[in-house]
């Protein structure tokens, strides 16, 4: 007995940590996992049929460490994505299906600075950083953003970060076969299952509501170009209001993603209104709403959140300048009855703990931070929230 009890114990201890850990993914389940990096967004996608999705790999580079949240990591944002997603892709799986670029801000694309390492006899060379940076890891089979090919709409003049980026897709779509194409909006299922399609198409969508300014109306292919109207050149440069929209479907499950969708639109001549707006109206209700841009001000306006009334919110901030508390406040939907918590967020500083918040939505954030991961079964009819530190264990459960 005295030989076998320390088999018995190890078992044992195998078991509990098992429990704690984050289970595998399972055929038939959606999973969606927002990457804590504290330097940017990043979500990884794992459909029903194990079709793979990774939505941005931001790296900003602050002049100021004090304009972080977090303001030292031990980990750079690249190599937490890489180990991450490698942790939680399908066992049978060596690529993933697709990358999309939701818009060219360094918390999406990777920001440059003079210790940003670069490529060397590529033609074109380019810089490595976030979503670069990543590529050279990690084996992608189509790339969508709001630009490819020409990327001269709504603006012709990118910033250094998008010039780099474009290199970079220049370089790998002709000399490593990554497929690439221009995100349609008010198209359904350009992104699409790719592995089990009959097994599960009749509960999967993947609606495209907006980018470039460009917002769906809900009828077929019919857009509103905003951009295109002749009033509205003054806005044109502000880089959030071009933002990749998109909600999925997944039986009675729903999830909205608008990256950093924020910013002033004119519908009609000196008539200003936001953007997100247009979209939270295309959109409607959804189970989980991924909060714009951090939560920053001027964000998630009330059109918006009154348009999703999602039952939880995800946010994901890395700067002093996101968790605006009049924006917070919108999120916790402060009324009797309201789910506690139905905020989650990768990361908090200390004043904004619930013991520590002085404000009403306090009581509604998790005090868990982390990986955020929303686990969907049962075909969309029912789904959990779990914070996950970086070995999958985890935290807390919802």
């Amino acid at each position: 007995m005295r030989r076998l009890l320390p088999i018995i114990l190890f078992c044992c201890a195998l078991a509990a940590y098992a429990r704690n850990s984050l289970p595998q993914w399972r055929k038939g389940e959606l999973e969606i996992h927002h990457i804590n990096t504290c330097r940017g967004e990043c979500t990884f996608f794992v459909f029903p049929d194990g079709t793979t999705m990774l939505l941005d790999a931001g790296n900003a580079k602050m002049e100021k460490e004090s304009e972080y949240l977090v303001p030292r990591v031990e980990v750079t944002p690249e190599e937490k994505i890489i180990s991450y997603v490698r942790s939680v892709m399908p066992l049978h799986k060596d690529s993933i299906d697709y990358l999309v670029v939701s818009n060219f801000n360094a918390g999406q694309i990777g920001g440059l600075d003079a210790k940003t390492s670069h490529t060397e006899a590529r033609k074109p060379d380019y810089f490595l950083s976030g979503v670069t940076y990543v590529c050279e890891s990690l084996k992608f089979r189509k790339l969508i953003d709001r630009g490819f090919p020409l990327y001269d709409y709504p603006v012709q003049n990118l910033s250094v970060e998008a010039k780099n980026y474009v290199n970079f897709i220049r370089y790998q779509t002709q000399h490593n076969h990554l497929s690439a194409e221009r995100f349609n909006v008010g198209k359904v299922n350009q992104i699409k299952l790719l592995h089990d399609v009959r097994g599960y198409q009749r509960y999967f969508r993947v609606y495209n509501l907006a980018a470039n300014g460009i917002v769906w109306t809900g009828k077929g292919l019919d857009c509103i170009p905003f951009y295109s109207l002749k009033h509205n050149f003054k806005y044109l440069k502000n880089e959030n209001t071009s933002s990749i929209a998109m909600r999925i479907n997944y039986g009675k499950f729903s999830y909205y993603t608008g990256a950093d969708l924020s910013g002033d639109i004119e519908e009609q001549k000196d008539e200003v209104t936001t953007i997100d707006s247009f979209v939270g109206r295309i959109c409607g209700k959804v189970s989980v709403c991924k909060a714009n841009d951090g939560a920053s001000v001027f964000t998630n306006s009330l059109d918006f959140t009154n348009a999703v009334k999602a039952d939880d919110y995800i946010v994901m901030p890395w700067k002093t300048s996101h968790l605006d508390p009049n924006v917070m406040e919108r999120l916790a939907k402060l009324e009797e009855g309201a789910k506690k918590p139905h905020i989650f967020a990768t990361s908090l500083p200390e004043k904004y703990l619930p013991q520590n918040n002085r404000y009403m939505w306090g009581e509604y954030i998790s005090p868990s931070t982390g990986h955020v991961v929303v686990k969907v079964s049962n075909k969309g009819k029912s789904y959990k929230i779990y914070i996950v530190d970086d070995n999958k264990n985890i935290l807390s459960q919802y």
